[in-house]
């Protein structure tokens, strides 16, 4: 794990393809929903060698993970700050490059 960042952007929630074929076979693959959020300035992140992820470079959305039941839902559509700890997608859960585990999120003026 890293250390905590603060990245600003819109909410914003959107809806992938899950198991089983992860969209090989939409009628009958499950819908995975997630928060997203739409960076205001794209974002690079360093590559992790102990698990073999590289470098991601002009990242424009991340994906939020919200480990304490947090209700992001009440965000969406608004310009919110997140501060969390980013990491790589490594799953076929994960729908963007790059994820941040929520540790807080307030609402930011216009």
């Amino acid at each position: 794990m890293g250390n905590p960042v603060t990245l600003t952007g819109m909410l914003t929630l959107q809806s992938f393809y899950g198991p089983p074929g992860y969209g090989e076979n939409p009628r009958t693959d499950d819908r995975e929903g997630q928060a997203i959020l739409l960076l205001t300035k794209p974002i690079c992140v360093s590559a992790n060698t102990s698990d073999e992820d590289a470098a991601e470079q002009n990242q424009k959305k991340v994906t939020l993970v919200s480990l304490h039941g947090e209700d992001l839902r009440a965000f969406v559509g608004q310009r919110i700050s997140v501060t969390g700890t980013l990491f790589h997608a490594n799953t076929a859960h994960h729908h963007t490059h790059v994820l941040i585990e929520v540790g807080s999120v307030q609402r930011q003026e216009k």
